[in-house]
C-alpha cells in the first residue's frame, strides 16, 4: 500500500478519556447506527484534521472534547495529526504534527507530540502526501489559482449528505463559492494532467503577459504623447515668454531639449510686490475730507461777511440820503416858529423843527458809526476770502496727491497681475511635465528581456500539451466512471447513459436512446443522482491510483440508503433491508454494496468508510466489513452520556 488511508479517529475527552473510531486500511469498514448517535461527527473530525478553518463538530461533540486526532499510514510511515477543539465559534490555531515509524494514539491529549501552527501543520501535510512544495515567486500573491493545498483533497475524500444525491453538486464543497474557485483550479493538478512547477509556471506567465499588456499601453500612450508634446511644449514656451520667463529667440529644440526648458522654468523664481499705498491713499483721503470740511466752513464765513458788508453799506447810503432830505427841510427854517407859506408865527412849525433836528441828530449818529466799522468789516472778508483761497489751495494739493497714489497703485497691480501670470505659466508647464510628458519617459524595464521569459515559459508551458493531457485525463475518467454506472441501479434516462467528465468540476449525462448531452438536474431521481455520485469519485480514485495522485486513498460516504428511506429518521433506530417495503430497493442496496466492495478489493491503497443507517444482515461483507453498530439495544453513540462537560 503507497497510498495513505486512516487507522483511527480518536476523540478525547476530560480526565484522560478517549474515544476510538477504528478503520480498515485497504478495506471497507462500516458504520452503522441510529440517528443522532453522531455518526456525521467522525467526517467532521477528519476535515478538522485536514485543517480546515472552522470546527464542524456539533455542540455536543464539542462540549464534551477537549481535542481530537487522526492516525494516517501508507504501510510504510505512520502520520499522527491532532488538534484542540474549541467549546465554541472557529476552529482553533494549534495543531500537533508527528510522523515515523510503528506510531499509535496516545491514551490522553495532553500525550499528543508535534505542536504546531495550524499554517506550519499544513504544510507538513502537504509534504508527506506528496502535495509538491516548490519555490514560487508568486505564492504571498493574492492570485494564486492553481496551487495545490491539503484543503483541496477534500472534494475527492468526502461523500457527504448534501452532495451524495445531489443534482447540482458533484464533489464536496464545489457549491461553496470562496472554495470552488480553487478547487476547480487545482482539479488538473490532482489528475496529474500538470504538476505545480508547471502550475507556477503558468501563474509567472499570466504575470508577465499582464506586465507585457500594460507596458504596450504605456507605449502606445507614449506615441500618442510625442504626436503632440513638441506642439504642446512649444506653445507653453510661448506663453512663458510673453510674460517674461523665457527670451524666446531659439524655439528650434529637440523634445529633450524641450522638455529641459520646460522643467528649469518650474524653478523661476516669481517676485510679488511686498504690498500697496492703500494706507497713505486712506491718511489722504481724511486729510481731502478735513480740507473740505474747512473749505465749506470758510467759504460759508465769507458768504457771510460778503452779506454784512453789503448789508451796511446799503444802510449808510439810505441813512445819507435821509439825512439829506432832513438837511433841506432845515431850510424852510422853522425853528423861528414861522409857517414858511404866511410867515406868521406857528407853534405846529416849531414842533416840526424840533422833530427833524432830533430826526438828523439820530440819522448823523447812525452814518457816523456806520462809517466807522465799515473798515473793520471789510478786513474781516479779506480775512475769509483768503481762508477761502488757503482751504481751495489745500483741496487741489490734496487731489493732486491722490491722484499720484492711486497712479502707484495701478502699477502695482500691473506687477502683482504680472506675478500671478507667471505662476500661472509654471503651474501648466507642472501640469504637463506630470501627465503628458510622463508618458513620454522611456521604459525602466528590459521589454527584451521580458519578451523572451515569456517565450521560454510559454514553451515551457505549451498550452496545447497541457490541454491534451487534461483532455485524456477526463477520457479516462469518463470510461471508468461508464462501466461502472453499468453496476449501479439507475432509471432512466441513466440507464445504458455515458457520463463526460470536465475538468472544471462538471459532467455530462450521455442518454442511449438520443444521444442528448444532459446536465446532472436534468437526470432526475436520486437513486441516479446516487448511482452518478458513486460511479464519479471511485474512477476519480482509479485514476489517482493509477498516476500516483497525492490524493489520499480514502472515500468517505455518508449513507448509500438515502434514496431508499426518503422518510424523516431522526428518531429512527438501525433499519435492516427486510424494512424496505419494496424487492427492488432491496435488491438495489444489494448492488450498491456489491459494487462497493468488489471495487475497493480491485483497487490498491484504496480505503472506505461507509457511514449508514442501514445494517445489510444477511450480506457476510457487510457484516464483517461493520467496525461499529450504534443501536437502542446497545445504547452506544460516539461520545458516551457519562462524558463529563467542560467548564469553558
Amino acid at each position: 500500500m503507497t497510498r495513505w488511508n486512516i487507522v483511527k479517529i480518536a476523540f478525547y475527552g476530560l480526565s484522560g478519556k478517549r474515544r476510538t473510531v477504528a478503520l480498515r486500511p485497504d478495506e471497507v469498514a462500516i458504520l452503522t447506527g441510529r440517528s443522532g448517535t453522531g455518526k456525521s461527527a467522525v467526517i467532521s473530525a477528519i476535515d478538522y484534521c485536514l485543517g480546515s478553518r472552522s470546527c464542524e463538530l456539533p455542540d455536543y461533540v464539542r462540549r464534551r472534547t477537549i481535542g481530537v486526532a487522526v492516525h494516517w499510514t501508507n504501510g510504510q510511515t505512520d502520520l499522527i495529526v491532532g488538534r484542540v477543539v474549541p467549546d465554541s465559534g472557529v476552529g482553533t490555531e494549534k495543531m500537533f504534527v508527528q510522523s515515523g515509524r510503528s506510531l499509535s494514539l496516545p491514551k490522553s491529549f495532553d500525550q499528543l507530540e508535534g505542536p504546531a501552527p495550524r499554517a506550519t501543520a499544513r504544510k507538513i501535510l502537504e509534504r508527506a502526501l506528496g502535495i509538491a512544495d516548490i519555490e514560487d515567486a508568486d505564492s504571498e500573491d493574492k492570485t494564486t489559482a492553481g496551487k495545490a493545498t491539503i484543503r483541496h483533497v477534500t472534494p475527492y475524500l468526502f461523500l457527504t449528505a448534501d452532495v451524495i444525491i445531489s443534482n447540482r453538486t458533484i464533489l464536496h464543497d464545489l457549491d461553496d463559492p470562496d472554495k470552488a474557485k480553487d478547487i476547480k483550479a487545482t482539479i488538473p493538478y490532482f489528475l496529474q494532467a500538470i504538476d505545480q512547477e508547471t502550475v507556477a509556471k503558468e501563474r509567472r506567465l499570466r504575470r508577465l503577459e499582464a506586465q507585457l499588456t500594460r507596458f504596450e499601453r504605456q507605449s502606445r500612450a507614449q506615441e500618442r504623447a510625442r504626436t503632440f508634446l513638441r506642439e504642446r511644449g512649444l506653445a507653453l514656451l510661448s506663453q512663458a515668454a510673453d510674460v517674461g520667463m523665457f527670451d524666446g529667440t531659439d524655439l528650434d529644440l529637440s523634445e529633450e531639449e524641450l522638455l529641459s526648458s520646460l522643467r528649469s522654468l518650474t524653478s523661476f523664481e516669481i517676485k510679488r510686490t511686498d504690498g500697496t499705498l492703500g494706507g497713505e491713499l486712506g491718511r489722504l483721503e481724511e486729510a481731502r475730507r478735513g480740507t473740505l470740511r474747512s473749505l465749506s466752513s470758510a467759504r460759508q464765513r465769507r458768504d457771510a461777511m460778503r452779506k454784512l458788508v453789503q448789508d451796511a453799506s446799503g444802510f449808510e447810503s439810505t441813512a445819507s440820503a435821509q439825512f439829506s432830505k432832513l438837511q433841506l427841510a432845515s431850510k424852510l427854517k422853522l425853528d423861528k416858529g414861522l409857517c414858511p407859506v404866511c410867515h406868521q408865527e406857528s407853534e405846529l412849525g416849531a414842533k416840526l423843527s424840533n422833530d427833524m433836528g432830533k430826526s438828523l441828530s439820530l440819522i448823523e449818529g447812525e452814518v457816523a458809526a456806520v462809517k466807522q466799522v465799515t473798515p473793520e468789516l471789510m478786513s474781516q472778508l479779506e480775512e475769509a476770502e483768503a481762508s477761502v483761497k488757503s482751504a481751495s489751495d489745500d483741496a487741489r494739493e490734496i487731489e493732486a496727491q491722490i491722484r499720484v497714489v492711486i497712479q502707484q497703485n495701478e502699477n502695482l497691480q500691473k506687477a502683482d497681475d504680472l506675478a500671478q501670470a507667471r505662476a500661472m505659466t509654471v503651474g501648466r508647464i507642472t501640469e504637463f511635465l506630470d501627465t503628458t510628458a510622463v508618458d513620454y519617459r522611456e521604459p525602466q524595464f528590459d521589454i527584451g528581456r521580458l519578451l523572451s521569459e515569456i517565450e521560454e515559459l510559454r514553451d515551457a508551458v505549451d498550452p496545447q500539451a497541457l490541454k491534451d493531457r487534461i483532455s485524456n485525463a477526463e477520457n479516462m475518467i469518463s470510461n471508468y466512471a461508464t462501466e461502472m454506472l453499468k453496476r449501479l441501479p439507475s432509471t432512466e434516462p441513466l440507464s445504458g447513459a455515458r457520463i463526460q467528465f470536465i475538468a472544471d468540476g462538471r459532467i455530462r449525462v450521455i442518454e442511449p436512446k438520443r444521444q442528448r448531452s444532459l446536465r446532472l438536474v436534468e437526470v432526475g431521481s436520486d437513486q441516479n443522482y446516487l448511482a452518478i455520485h458513486l460511479a464519479l469519485i471511485f474512477a476519480l480514485h482509479r485514476h489517482f491510483e493509477y498516476t500516483q495522485s497525492p490524493v489520499p486513498g480514502l472515500i468517505v460516504i455518508d449513507q448509500i440508503s438515502r434514496p431508499y428511506y426518503p422518510e424523516d429518521e431522526k428518531a429512527q433506530d438501525e433499519r435492516n433491508l427486510g424494512d424496505m417495503a419494496r424487492d427492488e430497493d432491496r435488491q438495489a442496496m444489494n448492488k450498491i454494496a456489491d459494487f462497493i466492495f468488489d471495487e475497493t478489493s480491485q483497487s490498491s491503497g484504496l480505503q472506505v468508510f461507509l457511514i449508514e443507517h442501514a445494517y445489510i444482515e444477511d450480506d457476510r461483507r457487510y457484516r464483517e466489513a461493520t467496525v461499529e453498530r450504534w443501536t437502542k439495544d446497545n445504547n452506544v453513540k460516539l461520545i458516551p452520556d457519562d462524558w463529563a462537560e467542560r467548564d469553558d
